[in-house]
């Protein structure tokens, strides 16, 4: 205790000497009076507080209505609230100050004082707190080129003047099946999303014909980027929905309405020239119209010569040069009736065809088939069965009547309908999956060529194909309804399983997928013998009973996804032609029985169930080609599993932390293993599996996550997650997440695979810098680096000259986040930097790198007066959030003249980013010695204040005149 004295005595001592004069005086001030100033930072402080719960009750008054809080406005309140905390912290010092510090502590205090009185000022200031929301809850769709100048897109127009005029609250696009109501009203969405000013939310949901509020809900919720509990009922949900739109100036798209639609129960308000919103539906039903109170836009047939215009195209047809096609194509076209789905999908399934036999032949079917119909729905039918009747080979028909057994207007992800073709034996299988998998492709190219099947997208962005509600409906009314039968009853909210006397003995398939089934009654067992296929997915469903499967021994294929079971009846066990068992995700599933018998077993999906164990006999499935082993609860796998299950191609699985490192040595050295996603608990097992890898180099397609903890993250582990997200092709993979992975010693230290498209290494606290791991400069094809909250990173990659002129390096996307000590990203001992790991460089994305100074750094104190830096391929250029950036290219001991060549650059995007006061962009001189923008220039996204302090005199004097048409500047 004397000792601290002493020091502190001795330090006042010093602060003393250094004073002499004022400062002397203003010293003794400090001391004599500290609790005076404390008084005052107390007197400022109250203010303050006072200001910022008022600044907080104006903000809760004015935003919703379609306002935000500015950007400004937020940050203040968050400075606000960190001085705050500051304050109080030098108060309780106050409370403690000894004799010593008092004049130390009072300067503090002074400083403290003055800061606080900055922010009242700053909080004085804001007259306007809140700014237009900016358009959200709007998704771009795809769609089709709009035909017709006097229909489709006169159609349209009238659709817009009603949306941008006042008058119309409420439209009904109304026409028959097949018309081209949606597609109509695809264009007119993605045109609101792009050059619309009037609406702040664009909401598109499709309804179909069973009306299920509680989705409808859930989908605009979605929509909304909000989310609803489960277990709320759909009254209070209304009441939540209409909380989330209150305020909003919306355009609510019903697509497919078959039944009026209570807004009120639904929860959406009713669209007033007050709230500024509008709704929009399409329907068939003049009447669903007149019930809603829509003002109706017919949507007609097109006229004679666009539905030749529109055949001919699609038909890929030059009638010139066939003249004697011309009267007998015109006839088919009639046969059409105007309608744009008939008239595509005809055409397409015509497409390149000269023999007039079969152009009289097409004719003839159509005619006769056409005559015989009445109902004018059926029509349309009738011309579409005709080009399902035109598909080449019976394999590529039945494939498109699997599509069938989805719900209506389902997204199906091509990935797993490729998968369901091959379980289901509808493509021949070969020794290699990915030619096996590419033949099934070939048959969906075929579908949509054929424009039986649409292109689309679902929520996860994921490439998926759809079928036309119209087209399902001709599916399932006249091609399902030939012996063996289906029975689809798919997303129609059953509540029960269908009666008994409804399973005929002739079924074939039969889909009860997205239902609401909770249980089957325990006495039944339909007799349906020839049965192959039975999808119950994504139902409730909590228990089957013994009896179920009694009669099914031709069952191939059975579906329990995401369903609510706990364990699987013996019977099961029973089912010797059983080529696939699907149970990925159900997450309450702790028993599955033998499984010894089920020789013919090709496809096992156990991922994300709560087995614990794996299942008995499962070294007796030689012929198991896919294998899904991905549980979180099974901690060991055993030995010579893998070993006798050798014709596995593709495999998930998590290596438990007390699995054999046995079993990780034989998956290594399986021969027909070309897909492989895997979590690894221990550096050791992964290095284990990757030696073999690069010494063997046979996947084609791996995701493999390094994670001692468990996936916190269940995406993490999904090709088809990173492929949506980075919006490539992305093959092979690694995460590396909360591992230690730079040992002291080079074996102690991860093997990477050297054929990496993809590395994402995320909360490692041992990497200091990239090139800590040895193998990294081994990686021939790295494309993607992503690097995030790395705590104790400090520089990304460090160059050396040896390095400059290698022209392999792949690396084209760059992206860090959330590193406090990053200072920098590249540095290099020479100016020729560019030949190397920037050549290829497209994307780099920099945020929440507080630390951060400079991007790239080059210690070249020779270097010339104008070094310019070349990214060729760069596209993309983000900075967020880095409060000590100051260039981004720095030379040690050169000029600042540097530049950065970017002749590909289109996109920038800097934020948050006060110190950086140059930005080093090289505008290009023509022939008269004028500057020009970069050439692929789109936009700069920045904020006001930056912008206007911006230096430019290491540029043209005209080159902040010259970018500001490419701005868009935001007020923070």
């Amino acid at each position: 205790m004397c000792r601290e004295l002493l020091m502190e005595f001795l330090g006042a001592i010093l602060e003393i000497l250094k004073c002499t004069g004022p400062p002397l005086c203003k010293f003794i001030e400090y001391h004599r009076k500290v609790e005076e100033y404390m008084k005052n930072l107390k007197r400022a402080l109250y203010e303050l507080k006072s200001q910022k719960d008022d600044i907080q009750l104006r903000l809760g008054a004015e935003c919703g209505f379609g306002k935000i809080p500015k950007n400004q406005v937020k940050n203040w309140l968050e400075n606000v609230q960190m001085i705050i905390d500051d304050a109080e912290r030098v108060e309780q010092t106050f409370k403690k100050v000894k004799c010593f510090s008092r004049a130390s502590l009072a300067k503090l205090v002074d400083k403290k004082t003055q800061e606080v009185k900055e922010f009242l000022q700053k909080g004085t200031s804001f007259i306007i707190l809140v700014i237009d929301e900016p358009l959200s809850g709007g998704i771009t769709l795809p769609t089709t080129t709009l035909v017709g100048e006097t229909t489709a897109k006169k159609n349209m127009e009238e659709i817009w003047g009603f949306l941008m005029g006042n008058e119309i609250k409420k439209i009904g696009v109304c026409g028959m099946g097949g018309a081209g109501k949606t597609t109509i009203m695809t264009h007119v969405n993605n045109r609101l999303l792009k050059d619309n000013v009037k609406f702040n939310t664009v909401i598109w949901v499709t309804v179909s014909q069973t009306v299920d509020l509680f989705k409808l809900q859930k989908e605009i919720a979605i929509a909304l980027k909000e989310n609803f509990q489960e277990t709320e009922d759909v009254r209070r949900r209304a009441g939540m929905l209409s909380e989330m739109l209150r305020g909003r100036r919306f355009v609510l798209i019903l697509d497919d309405v078959w039944e009026r639609i209570s807004l009120e129960e639904l929860g959406i308000p009713e669209p007033t020239e007050e709230n500024g919103c509008k709704l929009v539906i399409t329907t068939r039903s003049w009447d669903v119209c007149r019930s809603m109170g829509s003002t109706i836009v017919q949507v007609k047939s097109l006229s004679e010569n666009e539905s030749l215009e529109l055949f001919f195209e699609k038909a890929e047809l030059d009638i010139s040069k066939v003249p004697t096609l011309k009267e007998t194509v015109e006839l088919v076209v009639k046969q059409c009736a105007g309608l744009p789905l008939a008239i595509v999908t005809i055409a397409s399934s015509l497409k390149g065809e000269l023999d007039i036999c079969e152009w009289r032949n097409a004719l003839s079917e159509l005619s006769n088939n056409v005559k015989s119909i009445k109902v004018r729905d059926d029509e349309v039918f009738v011309r579409l069965k005709f080009s399902y009747d035109r598909l080449k080979e019976e394999r590529i028909q039945r494939c498109f009547l699997y599509c069938a057994l989805y719900p209506e207007d389902h997204d199906i992800p091509k990935d797993e309908l490729v998968d369901c073709w091959i379980a289901e034996g509808l493509v021949d299988e070969m020794d290699n999956l990915q030619v096996t998998e590419e033949r099934a492709r070939i048959i969906i190219k075929s579908l949509v060529s054929n424009c039986l099947l649409l292109e689309s997208l679902d929520n996860e962005e994921r490439s998926c194909v759809k079928l036309h509600d119209v087209v399902r409906d001709m599916t399932i009314r006249y091609i399902t309804s030939k012996s063996p039968l289906f029975m689809v009853k798919a997303g129609l909210n059953l509540d029960e399983l269908p009666s008994e006397q409804e399973w005929k003995e002739n079924l074939d398939k039969v889909s009860l997928m997205d239902d609401l089934i909770r249980e089957i009654p325990s006495s039944m067992s339909p007799n349906c013998q020839i049965l192959s296929t039975l999808l119950l997915q994504d139902n409730p469903l909590e228990s089957i009973p013994e009896s179920f499967f009694t009669h099914m021994h031709g069952l191939k294929i059975l579906n329990l996804s995401r369903t609510e079971i706990e364990s699987l009846p013996n019977s099961i066990s029973e089912l010797t032609n059983l080529t696939a068992l699907l149970l990925q995700n159900c997450k309450r599933l702790k028993r599955v029985p033998s499984l010894a018998k089920l020789r013919a077993l090709a496809k096992l999906e156990l991922g994300y169930t709560a087995i614990n164990e794996v299942p008995a006999g499962m070294e007796m499935l030689a012929n198991l080609t896919i294998l899904d082993l991905l549980c979180l609860e099974l901690h060991m796998i055993p030995a010579g599993i893998f070993s006798k299950v050798c014709r596995l191609q593709k495999l998930r699985v998590n290596w438990g932390l007390e699995t054999l490192k046995v079993a990780v040595e034989e998956a290594a050295t399986l021969k027909k293993l070309d897909r492989l996603l895997a979590q690894f608990h221990n550096l050791q097992d992964f290095n284990c599996f990757m030696k073999s890898l690069n010494s063997h180099g046979i996947l084609s397609e791996y995701c493999l996550l390094l994670c001692p903890n468990g996936i916190d993250d269940e995406d993490q582990l999904d090709l088809g997650y990173w492929r949506s997200t980075l919006r490539y092709d992305v093959n092979k993979a690694v995460i590396l997440d909360g591992c230690n992975i730079c040992g002291r010693e080079e074996e102690d230290s991860i093997v990477l695979p050297k054929q990496v498209e993809f590395l994402r290494i995320r909360r490692c606290r041992d990497v200091r810098n990239i090139s800590n791991i040895p193998t990294f400069n081994t990686l021939e094809r790295l494309e993607t680096l992503e690097v995030v909250n790395c705590a104790e990173m400090e520089e990304l990659i460090a160059v050396d000259d040896d390095d400059d002129d290698n022209e392999e390096r792949k690396l084209k996307r760059l992206s860090l986040s959330s590193m406090p000590k990053l200072k920098k990203i590249i540095s290099s001992s020479s100016s020729k930097l560019q030949l190397g790991v920037l050549k290829n460089l497209e994307e780099i994305y920099v945020g929440d790198c507080n630390e951060m100074e400079e991007i790239i750094a080059i210690d070249d104190v020779d270097c010339k007066k104008e070094l310019m830096i070349s990214l060729p391929k760069l596209r993309n250029l983000t900075l967020i959030y880095m409060p000590e950036l100051k260039s981004i290219i720095n030379v040690c001991g050169g000029s600042n003249g540097v530049l950065m060549v970017c002749d590909s650059l289109q996109v920038i995007d800097i934020w948050w980013c006060p110190q950086l006061k140059r930005f080093p962009i090289y505008l290009p001189i023509d022939e008269k010695g004028e500057p020009s923008p970069p050439p692929a220039l789109n936009i700069i996204r920045v904020e006001r204040e930056w912008w206007e302090a911006l230096e430019w005199d290491h540029l043209h004097p005209n080159a902040k005149t010259l970018l500001l048409p490419f701005c868009h500047i935001f007020e923070c």
